[in-house]
């Protein structure tokens, strides 16, 4: 009996010791996780042991792939996916984990990103967007990542027959965030109206769409402009990716004439924003429901301060 059990820890070593990367990209997408970044990341890596990589050796990695580029844009789309894909596997005993430091801006010949720094925007630029908005769906996500702070992947994973959402109690619950936890945000009464005439938008859709007789693969019928042409799907949002809603997104930023800045920014960092800065609200509360788990992470990267005079004019006045 020790001699067998000498013989397995043996072999559990070797395995180990010559776990490949490619093997652990295996187990990740096996897992449905996210594959984004992973594909340069294979052909790079490819057979080489887990055993074998270090922290510089991914660093050099990032320079490799993506020469030229800022070194967030090597910690986002080489450092964070290697550490993800390597802990999976570690998790699951088939290799040790590896210790990886991502590039800070302190580092030397690293490039600072050449993006404008993050904001926040007030209900104006929702209020904005929302009237030159021809898709009903964008125009709910976008007033619903403002008020829940929710992010996108979380949002457009919503099932609209879900019990997760549910409007009796003005509650919605993402399940497996990022984190890999579920959490709840509070809709308001606003948020509640405008899911229910989403609804009645998309069965209206529906009953268009089955309307329509197929004929040699397409259907006759009046038409639809736009994505509310195609048949509604079971998504509260009825988005399926994220490349679809910020391609979405953009257009009408140009038709409003309106900075376009993504999902993220007039979502979560407005969110932060609105509760701490513009309304009071305590860091406590306004990390429990915009769930985050780190109050600092929160204070340092989503709470943004006021510009422009209205602030000093509100404390001090404008006395001549």
């Amino acid at each position: 009996m020790p001699l067998t059990t000498g013989r397995f820890w043996w072999l559990a070593g070797y395995h180990k010791a010559t776990f490949t990367f490619s093997q652990a990209v295996k187990a990740y997408l096996d897992a449905g996780k996210d594959d984004r970044f992973i594909l340069p990341l294979l052909d790079h890596f490819n057979t080489t042991r887990i055993s074998d990589l270090t922290g510089s050796k991914v660093r050099e990695a990032a320079k490799t792939i993506y020469p030229g580029n800022a070194y967030t844009t090597w910690n986002r789309q080489v450092v964070t996916p290697v550490k993800a894909v390597i802990n999976h596997s570690a998790d699951a005993g088939d290799c040790h984990p590896v210790k990886i430091r991502g590039f800070t801006k302190r580092d030397r010949d690293v490039r600072p990103p050449a993006t404008s720094p993050k904001r926040a925007v007030d209900r104006s630029y929702i209020d904005a967007f929302r009237e030159h908005s021809d898709d009903p769906r964008l125009s709910a996500l976008m007033l619903f990542l403002f008020q829940t702070g929710a992010r996108i992947s979380d949002a457009i994973k919503l099932e609209d027959d879900s019990p997760d959402i549910d409007l009796v109690n003005r509650k919605v619950t993402f399940r497996d965030m990022k984190n890999g936890e579920d959490g709840d945000a509070d809709l308001t009464i606003e948020m509640v109206y405008e899911i229910q005439q989403l609804r009645e938008w998309k069965r209206e859709r529906l009953a268009a769409w089955e309307a329509r007789t197929p004929w040699k693969g397409r259907r006759s019928g009046e038409r639809h402009s736009g994505r509310g042409a195609k048949k509604p799907n079971k998504r509260l949002f009825g988005f399926m990716t994220r490349r679809s809603v910020y391609k979405d997104i953009k257009r009408i930023c140009e038709k409003a004439e309106l900075p376009y800045l993504g999902t993220h920014q007039p979502g979560r960092h407005s969110f932060a924003t609105e509760m701490i800065v513009r309304n009071g609200i305590d860091v406590a509360t306004t990390a429990w429901k915009g769930r985050w788990k780190s109050k600092a992470l929160l204070m340092a990267n989503y709470a943004h301060a006021e510009v422009g005079p209205r602030v000093i004019d509100k404390v001090f006045g404008n006395v001549i």
